[in-house]
């Protein structure tokens, strides 16, 4: 792909070639939920916003920011503009950018755990950021609260961000999600150990394992989009009038702050 044209990536090997174009070896499934947690978090950023957001969660040296700055605010800011529109969609295709089902349950379990850890750094982020503008309307003057719903969604992802696979690479065999957001949450608990280490599996139970897995990954998409739709939509767009497709249309410029 030609990144120099601004095309965003559009899972997580792209991601991963692009983050090796501008020399990084960062977590392209913690970059990826940086982002998401930054939009479920309310913050609309400009291009070179982005570009400062991202290259700052991936710890890059001054160099780097100088060298590549144009670079990343084009396929950032495209990148966080295509994931808004995604989000807001009715069609709930959200998809954290994990590796493909080809790889070995220890590397996509790591890398889940990248990704809950990114959501819930760019999700701080974004509270920092509300807390510094001005205008109302960008939410700072009545920071959110958090409903019941949101909290639990969040808790589930810090427990999930402390998942390390065992030697085996297999997750809990006793690991139950719950798809009822709000009803009962995730118990998540079950997925880890007192360590907060995922429990060992026998290894030839590995079917059993990715099943689980695939559980685990259909509650992070839901709980995200549940957090995104009770916060970061509804919190800042609170007008009767705004609408998803308003939203998307909002998101198209690339320069500017987004509202």
């Amino acid at each position: 792909m030609n990144y120099s044209e601004g095309l965003a990536p559009q899972n997580f090997d792209e991601l991963a070639d692009w983050l090796l174009t501008v020399s990084s070896q960062f977590s392209p499934a913690e970059l990826h939920g940086a982002i998401i947690g930054a939009l479920s978090g309310t913050m609309r950023l400009g291009d070179e916003k982005w570009a400062q957001f991202g290259l700052a969660v991936m710890g890059a040296p001054i160099e780097t920011m100088q060298q590549f700055g144009d670079l990343a605010a084009s396929v950032l800011g495209s990148l966080a503009r295509e994931q808004l529109a995604v989000l807001i969609d009715d069609d709930l295709a959200f998809q954290p950018f994990l590796p493909d089902d080809d790889e070995t349950i220890e590397a996509r379990t790591d890398a889940l755990s990248h990704w809950c850890r990114g959501f819930l750094g760019g999700f701080a982020e974004a509270q920092a950021y509300l807390q510094k503008q001005p205008s109302q309307e960008q939410g700072a003057a009545n920071a959110p609260s958090f409903s019941e719903t949101v909290q639990e969604a969040i808790s589930d992802l810090s427990a999930i961000a402390q998942a390390v696979v065992d030697d085996e690479g297999y997750p809990a065999d006793d690991y139950e999600a719950d798809m009822d957001i709000g009803d009962d949450p995730l118990a998540i608990e079950s997925f880890l150990n007192e360590d907060g280490e995922a429990f060992e599996q026998e290894a030839g139970d590995a079917q059993a394992a990715e099943k689980n897995f695939m559980e685990i990954i259909e509650y992070l998409r839901l709980a995200t989009m549940t957090i995104f739709t009770e916060y970061g939509w509804i919190e800042i767009h609170h007008q009767e009038e705004s609408s998803p497709a308003a939203l998307s249309a909002q998101s198209e410029g690339p320069n500017g702050t987004l509202h």
